[in-house]
């Protein structure tokens, strides 16, 4: 989704912002256990679908901005490359587009995810795990090498930025990951 001001209804006149993953009921961020390396994954992946869906420029800037800004000027252009690299292998095996919101929302949307749960299989090293995810996120039965390695490559550079012991109770959590499930709405 673009990024929008906030609408305000909660349905009581209290003024309260409500966006559009509260309106469809998505999860959020802190309750599926996000790590710092996760959000920052995130929030560059939301900023590179903006770029598919509308072509501009600026949201390639914020994805830089935002990873330099919170893993340094060497290590934040890479996670952007790495995330450009598994949305490129992800886009050319997917039938259809990703659902994603704005950055920075700590609501999370289904494909959004689905690729997070990805992430963490590749992680902790969990070949079933990742195999039933990628056939459920690209609607296939064969992923390509090119996707596997962008996965691996990402995911490996996300353990660079977890500390010891954090992966383990978010890896825990892989299992609710897989079976959150709410309504999708593809907007590209």
């Amino acid at each position: 989704m673009r990024n929008k001001p906030s609408k305000t209804n909660d349905g009581k006149g209290t003024g309260e912002d409500v966006c559009a993953g509260h309106a469809l009921g998505f999860p959020m961020r802190a309750e599926l256990g996000f790590l710092p390396i996760e959000s920052v994954t995130l929030d560059v992946f939301r900023c590179l679908c903006e770029i598919y869906t509308t072509g501009a420029v600026q949201p390639w800037e914020i994805a830089m901005r935002e990873a330099e800004e919170k893993l340094g000027a060497s290590e934040g252009p890479v996670l952007v490359g790495r995330v450009t690299a598994l949305l490129r292998a992800l886009r050319s095996e997917r039938k259809v587009g990703f659902s994603y919101l704005s950055i920075g929302c700590q609501h999370v949307s289904p494909d959004e995810l689905a690729v997070s749960g990805l992430l963490r299989a590749a992680r902790a090293g969990d070949e079933r795990a990742l195999e039933r995810g990628l056939k459920l996120a690209l609607d296939g039965p064969h992923p390509s090498v090119r996707t596997q390695v962008a996965i691996r490559a990402l995911a490996s550079q996300q353990l660079q930025h977890i500390n010891p012991g954090a992966d383990a109770t978010a890896d825990s959590d892989s299992h609710e990951l897989q079976k959150q499930t709410v309504q999708s709405i593809y907007l590209h």
